[in-house]
Formats: C-alpha cells, structure tokens, sequence
C-alpha cells in the first residue's frame, strides 16, 4: 500500500523564493500550494487544509506570527504543523553580531509563542528544509 502525498503550503511574498521551494519540494514527491500573502496563505490553508505549512515571518498586510496566530486559533487548523522561515541572524551562527543573535532568539521565541513548530533562516538551503519539512511531517504523524 502506497503512503498518501503530503500536501505543503509555501507562503512568502518573495515570489521568486516560492518558486524555488516549490521546486526543491515538488522534486521531493510533496504536493506543493502557493501563496504570496498572509492573508491568501490563510484562505489556501482554509479550503485546502495542508499537511504543513512553510511561512515567512515578514510580509505586508499581515505577518506570519498574525497568519499563525489565526491557524492556532481555529480548531479546524491548529494541527497543522507551522515553519517560519526568518532573515535574522541564526541562533547559532557565529559569524554574527550580538544583536542580530538575540533578533534571532526573540523572533524564535515569539514564534514558539504563536504555535510554530519550527524556523527555517534565509537563505534556505535545500537540504535542512527536507530535513525539517520530513521530522514535522513524521511528528504530526505520531
């Protein structure tokens, strides 16, 4: 028996950066949507109901913390697991200045706060997104 195609949401209003994940995902067997703001990504979210959901943080109208917020606080969404993708510093990069490490953090934690499972820094590499996109889809199954 085969196992059902995971279905992922990419939201960011970078289009060309959407193009790209959808790419990277779509070669990795996974049933790719788009949406190129918070508030389209919450209608596609709402009638589509993925198996995950890759955000970006920053995005006119509506950030992703707002679009998470909103996921969380409707039943019929809340178990869908959430990565924020961010372009502040990585927690753990050294090459960084002190300030941009405790942006990372704060944004982290704000995010954890709102009811994302994961972070993903910018720029993406193809690789940890795999990784990340198969350990939540694994943990949703659990």
């Amino acid at each position: 028996m085969s196992e059902e195609v995971k279905r992922i949401l990419v939201v960011d209003d970078n289009r060309s950066l959407v193009r790209l994940l959808e790419g990277v995902l779509l070669r990795a067997g996974y049933d790719v949507l788009t949406a190129f703001d918070g508030q389209e990504g919450l209608r596609v979210v709402r009638q589509e109901k993925p198996d995950l959901v890759i955000l970006d943080i920053v995005m006119p109208n509506m950030d992703g913390y707002q679009v998470c917020r909103e996921l969380q606080n409707d039943p019929d969404t809340a178990s869908i697991p959430v990565i924020l993708l961010t372009v502040k510093g990585q927690v753990d990069d050294t090459s960084i200045g002190e300030t941009d490490v405790n942006t990372g953090v704060r944004e982290r934690l704000a995010g954890f706060e709102v009811g994302a499972m994961d972070f993903i820094s910018k720029p993406v590499k193809a690789a940890d997104l795999l990784d990340r996109v198969r350990n939540l889809l694994w943990l949703s199954t659990v």
